[in-house]
């Protein structure tokens, strides 16, 4: 179902990321580039409403609203910014290890040399955020939307990413060593440069993403869905690939030293066997796996 509706997602995904990026703009009261001087007040403010015994009320005007703020050379470490607007903003040089990001938005940022290790950011908004030189290291970051953002020469090393949603996004030159990053969604993605070496992707989401030269060694892959994705220097050594759906794989030129060439890939695999593949990439098995239910979510 989700494959057959994917032109229409597609379509819906545009025209809300348009209406976002210019809701972003209307929305925000504050002049861009502006640099808040009382700070710590509105942190301390921000502080009490976030920790109030009552759920907090997003329309409080205790919550901290810094869209189109220049936060660059700030630090934030250990900062609770829990649901805090953060949208537009400029974030060069920012330290947020530690802090409490948890719901907090991001929308339309530009974030660059900038440290988030140990943060916890589950369920943030990312929306066409732009991401360079940033350290994510150990980072919670499970159920975080990445919607058409551009991230490179970041490092994900052993962050939480279960269930983080990354649609139409272009990842370039990331270390993702280690992340937990089961059930995500890489839908209509790029990933190019990247290391995923042990990385727990077990029924991550990569229809129609194009892979260049991106390191699955010893990764976990099971029962992800690769369908309609096109694979140009993927490395599957030793990666789990246990009821992955490879049917509707690109891999090139489909020449008959390219077919091998993948087969010594595929084979190197744990429980590649048992993957699911178009009877060309058989690679020597015996048989084909049955119709199993992949029950991906």
């Amino acid at each position: 179902m989700l494959k057959q509706s994917y032109g229409l997602c597609t379509a819906l995904t545009v025209l809300v990321s348009l209406t976002s990026t210019i809701a972003w703009a209307d929305d925000c009261p504050n002049p861009p580039g502006w640099v808040p001087a009382n700070l710590p007040e509105l942190l301390f403010e921000h502080h009490i409403w976030a920790t109030d015994v009552l759920p907090p009320d997003i329309n409080d005007p205790r919550r901290l609203n810094l869209c189109h703020a220049d936060l660059s050379g700030l630090d934030l470490s250990d900062v609770n910014l829990s649901d805090a607007n953060l949208s537009i903003t400029r974030n060069v040089a920012v330290n947020f290890k530690g802090a409490n990001l948890t719901g907090a938005r991001f929308d339309g940022a530009y974030i660059k040399n900038s440290d988030f290790e140990g943060a916890n950011m589950t369920r943030a908004a990312l929306s066409g955020v732009e991401i360079i030189g940033s350290r994510f290291a150990h980072a919670d970051m499970a159920h975080s939307q990445f919607q058409d953002v551009k991230i490179q020469a970041s490092d994900f090393t052993g962050s939480r990413l279960v269930k983080a949603s990354f649609w139409q996004s272009t990842l370039l030159d990331l270390n993702m060593k280690n992340a937990a990053a089961g059930q995500s969604i890489f839908i209509g993605s790029h990933l190019t440069d990247i290391d995923f070496r042990g990385a727990d992707l077990s029924q991550a989401n990569f229809f129609r993403t194009d892979f260049d030269h991106v390191n699955f060694y010893f990764a976990d892959l099971s029962r992800a869905d690769f369908s309609q994705t096109k694979l140009r220097h993927v490395n599957f050594k030793d990666a789990l690939l246990y009821l992955s759906d490879l049917k509707q794989i690109d891999i090139g030129d489909e020449k008959r030293d390219l077919i091998a060439e993948f087969c010594l890939n595929l084979t190197s695999a744990r429980d590649w066997p048992f993957s699911y593949r178009h009877k060309k990439f058989r690679c020597g098995a015996k048989i084909l796996p049955g119709k199993y239910d992949l029950d991906i979510r």
